[in-house]
């Protein structure tokens, strides 16, 4: 059985919350991730023709109320050991093809797509569902076949932005985050919630909401950073912040430096100032 990673440290800031955050933002995602755990397990169904030298699975993840999550699997097909892990979040219907998300296997990772059920709900302050099976699908990449779970990022394309973002607000030991707008709308004050609560290293591409989503990431890293490594942070700010801006063409080359940049073995939270 497959369960939620619930962080070691309390989801509370160090700092009083921000006046737009949702009320009760940490007592309610604290009691939320230790009722979410599942008993449905992943199912993996091999794909009998994966491009040449990977090894390809669909997959069929259960959400938050083991509402069904497709999928894929892809990795290298004789990986040297242990490889680090993407787990890519896509918007409804983003799921495509196998052949469109052959490139992090194809670079040395092992890939985990799933698409996400929507891109957020209006009437919910919180998220849950968008937030809740995200950390699922981070929980579910550690436990899958030759992946080295200490060592998995996350990647939220387009609408899935904020699905990556809330991953790394309650998952303190996500390797690295790389983010894509929009942000803005009925989700947003979530979104800068769990940026607060951040301590992963993050790559934005720049867009609606953005520049929020900057502005606020890592605000409480330095007190989870010195609880989960055992060590004082010097500096409040010592969460990695880049914002990409190589362009379309060139973005699955940038995505793979950073994940590769950040998923070296070694302490995952070594303090790392802010540029």
């Amino acid at each position: 059985m497959t369960e939620f990673d619930i962080p070691p440290v309390a989801l509370a800031p160090a700092a009083p919350p921000a006046t737009d955050e949702p009320a009760g933002f940490d007592e309610f995602w604290s009691g939320l991730l230790v009722r979410s755990r599942t008993r449905t397990a992943t199912r993996l169904e091999p794909v009998r023709l994966a491009p040449r030298g990977l090894a390809a699975d669909s997959v069929t993840l259960p959400g938050l109320g083991d509402h069904e999550l497709a999928g894929w699997f892809v990795t290298p097909a004789d990986p040297p050991g242990a490889v680090p892990g993407l787990v890519q979040l896509v918007p409804p219907g983003g799921r495509g093809k196998l052949r469109d998300h052959t490139w992090p296997a194809a670079g040395g990772c092992a890939h985990l797509v799933v698409e996400m059920r929507h891109d957020g709900d209006p009437a919910d302050p919180f998220q849950r569902e968008v937030a809740a099976d995200a950390v699922r699908a981070v929980s579910e990449m550690r436990s899958l076949p030759g992946v080295d779970p200490s060592r998995v990022g996350v990647l939220g394309r387009a609408g899935a932005g904020p699905a990556a973002v809330a991953a790394a607000g309650l998952l303190q030991d996500v390797a690295c985050v790389i983010a894509e707008p929009p942000f803005a709308g009925s989700c947003a004050p979530a979104v800068r919630a769990f940026a607060r609560r951040a301590a992963s290293p993050l790559l934005l591409v720049p867009g609606p909401g953005a520049q929020d989503v900057l502005d606020a990431w890592g605000a409480h890293s330095a007190q989870v950073v010195a609880e989960l490594s055992g060590t004082t942070a010097p500096d409040p700010d010592v969460v990695e912040r880049a914002v990409d801006r190589s362009g379309p063409a060139g973005r699955h080359d940038a995505y793979l430096r950073w994940l590769r940049d950040h998923t070296e073995l070694g302490p995952v939270f070594e303090p790392r100032a802010v540029p």
